[in-house]
């Protein structure tokens, strides 16, 4: 298990003592610039901190951070989804990339489990709404804690290898949750939650990619404003929604002219 331990870690983004630091740190040795100009000043500023001892990953993940935010605005901007908001599908999606997907599904839907059974037990009690939230995790600490306990006896790796800060996370989604069910019906709730897992899984498996890493990492200034500017595109979208396009798309595809020429005519 311990070797398995410092595999994970060593392919970890996220983990800054991992080897990953080391491969950025080492794609940049290999890949030299030329003199400081205006279009790559950031480069060298870049290799100059990674030199004296920054973390190449955390450059790459504060880098990928807003092209994540940007994908997330445009499944709600342009595509229609809803999930919850912005920030929490983004720090899901990194997450994630901790966890490795499966993992973070599980616990994903372990938290969403415990959340929706523990809100029903303590529905009875009257509870204002902070203390009320303040059970239901509660409720949820405890589902996580066992099913951390069932994965030790089982001997899942997967589950045994995962840091706290990822579990934390995907646990923050509770209150996003609960608030949901508040204004919509338990199967809105879901299909909400649902929709923030989908958009944090393409969000996670495309920060994994490494040549994506390397890519924002050898050309920071293309990767921060090439993503203002798809933000910008985002902005002055004002069409229908692609969600809205298929929800509709009987009525749009209906012929509004009139059937009759001579209609036409008489006007």
């Amino acid at each position: 298990v311990e070797q398995r331990l410092i595999e994970k870690k060593a392919e970890d983004i996220t983990e800054t003592a991992g080897q990953t630091r080391g491969r950025l740190a080492t794609f940049l040795d290999e890949n030299p610039i030329g003199p400081a100009t205006w279009h790559n000043f950031l480069q060298h500023l870049i290799r100059d901190s990674v030199n004296k001892g920054l973390p190449a990953n955390i450059i790459v993940l504060l880098l990928l951070f807003p092209l994540v935010v940007s994908i997330i605005t445009a499944s709600r901007h342009v595509i229609g989804l809803r999930g919850f908001g912005i920030y929490i599908p983004a720090v899901l999606s990194v997450a994630f990339v901790s966890t490795e997907i499966v993992t973070g599904v599980i616990i994903f839907i372990a938290v969403l489990l415990g959340a929706s059974i523990t809100r029903r037990l303590v529905k009875g009690l009257n509870l204002p709404y902070l203390p009320r939230t303040s059970m239901i995790l509660w409720g949820v600490s405890v589902f996580i804690l066992l099913l951390l306990i069932l994965s030790s006896k089982l001997a899942i790796f997967q589950l045994l290898t995962i840091s706290i800060f990822p579990i934390l996370i995907i646990i923050i989604l509770t209150e996003n949750f609960m608030n949901s069910q508040l204004f919509n019906s338990q199967r809105e709730a879901m299909k909400i939650a649902f929709e923030t897992l989908v958009v944090a899984i393409i969000c996670s498996l495309i920060i994994s990619q490494d040549m994506v890493q390397k890519f924002v990492l050898l050309y920071p200034e293309l990767t921060l404003f090439g993503i203002a500017f798809i933000n910008y595109l985002i902005g002055k979208y004002t069409g229908l929604r692609l969600a809205e396009f298929l929800r509709f798309s009987s009525i749009l595809g209906q012929d509004v002219l009139p059937q009759n020429p001579q209609d036409d005519q008489a006007e």
